[in-house]
């Protein structure tokens, strides 16, 4: 979605106007756990609403996903880790990771994220 739709319409549409680059910012759920899918189903629940939001639809329906609980990291570090890559590799210049989870999923989740700030 960011690479192949988001990212390119706003450069193009700054380079027409004159203006510079733009900032891609991405924000998402994610959480160094080890139960991803309760974790996923916990999201799905709290957010069932969401999906049902015209705009929102739209970008889940133009990723082929159900619900926006399919667009978190949740995982072992090396699979958020890969989330986090993915989402710089397809054009986002920032991040913002809203770390989910028990108090210690989200203490590993924000360690996680401090530590790639520094290597990405």
């Amino acid at each position: 979605m960011i690479a192949d739709h988001v990212a390119p319409s706003i450069v193009r549409a700054a380079e027409e106007a004159g203006r510079p680059a733009p900032r891609v910012v991405v924000t998402f759920l994610a959480s160094v756990t080890a139960d991803p899918d309760g974790l996923r189903r916990t999201l799905a629940e709290q957010f069932a609403g969401v999906a049902e939001l015209p705009a929102y639809k739209a970008l889940l329906d133009r990723q082929g996903l159900d619900g926006p609980e399919q667009t978190a990291a949740l995982g072992d570090e090396a699979e958020v880790e890969r989330a986090v890559r993915a989402y710089r590799d397809a054009g986002a210049t920032e991040l913002v990771v809203v770390a989910m989870g028990t108090p210690e999923e989200q203490a590993r989740t924000i360690e996680l994220a401090a530590s790639l700030r520094r290597t990405l």
